[in-house]
């Protein structure tokens, strides 16, 4: 008699970024691909969020934002390598990272919430403070900056160790004894 392999499932977990100039219908087609692909190995999303336009630590295809989605699955094996290469060639999509949060899992360990699996729809973007060439390379403060920089300027506080710059440094003029 022989008897039929249970495939587990495994639970994973992908972030990826999207162009911040990426409409409600460009995110809703990437997600219903992860979707579509999810389901295809024999999985389901068990929670998908959209965290909104975020600063990039660094720019991208000359962005300097995104906006970060998160989805967790549990799916068969093979699934990463399938999402990853309808990330790739979405043309909206800057970056992309996969994991493995569990190894074996049971279908029936699994309850989703409804709630869970809807996206919350992109929100339009903010206008930036444009930045000239110096401002950007640090020369002169940025709106923001001088505002920080007035909130700082006052009296310096008693725990402060604040050197007096008008004290002379060293020994004097040389020759001196």
């Amino acid at each position: 008699m022989a008897t039929a392999a249970v495939e587990r499932l495994r639970e994973y977990e992908v972030v990826y970024v999207l162009a911040p100039n990426a409409d409600n219908a460009e995110a809703e087609r990437i997600n219903a691909k992860v979707n579509e692909v999810v389901g295809n190995f024999g999985g389901k999303l068990t929670k998908l969020d959209n965290w909104g336009r975020r600063k990039l630590a660094y720019p991208i295809k000359r962005n300097t934002r995104g906006i970060f989605v998160y989805a967790k699955y549990i799916a068969k094996p093979g699934v990463v390598a399938e999402i990853e290469r309808n990330l790739r060639i979405a043309d909206s999509v800057l970056r992309y990272q996969s994991n493995l949060l569990n190894a074996t899992l049971d279908n029936s360990e699994v309850a989703v919430d409804p709630e869970d699996v809807k996206f919350a729809p992109v929100t339009a973007a903010e206008p930036e403070e444009e930045l000239s060439f110096e401002q950007r390379l640090g020369l002169v403060p940025s709106a923001h900056r001088k505002q920080v920089v007035e909130d700082d300027i006052g009296e310096p506080d008693a725990d402060d160790d604040v050197p007096d710059l008008d004290a002379p440094v060293g020994g004097g003029a040389r020759g001196e004894s």
